[in-house]
């Protein structure tokens, strides 16, 4: 969390759960233009950008020259809470192409 998340001078009770800090009546994270930096939405990582390309450079060379598979008969398991996910984590094999 973010150093201005937890300032009182912005937030009531910073260090507790509190939904309706953000409601229309008390709206909190409108004090200060920048006391709210949340990822998604309206608002944005900083670093996205960076991140996709830094994604891009490192993951193409890699999977050009390389082939992803799973054993032979795989069959992925899924959790759905809280995000849905394989429940292994997905067990990869990364070969170098030949």
């Amino acid at each position: 969390m973010p150093l201005t998340h937890s300032l009182p001078e912005w937030w009531t009770n910073p260090s507790e759960f509190d939904p309706e800090r953000f409601s229309d009546e008390r709206a909190e994270h409108k004090r200060h233009r920048f006391s709210w930096v949340p990822f998604g939405g309206a608002h944005m990582c900083l670093g996205m950008h960076f991140a996709y390309m830094l994604v891009k450079a490192i993951l193409h060379p890699l999977l050009a020259s390389s082939r992803l598979t799973v054993a032979d008969g795989y069959q992925m398991q899924y959790q759905q809470v809280p995000i849905p996910k394989p429940k292994d984590r997905l067990p990869l094999t990364l070969e170098p192409i030949a």
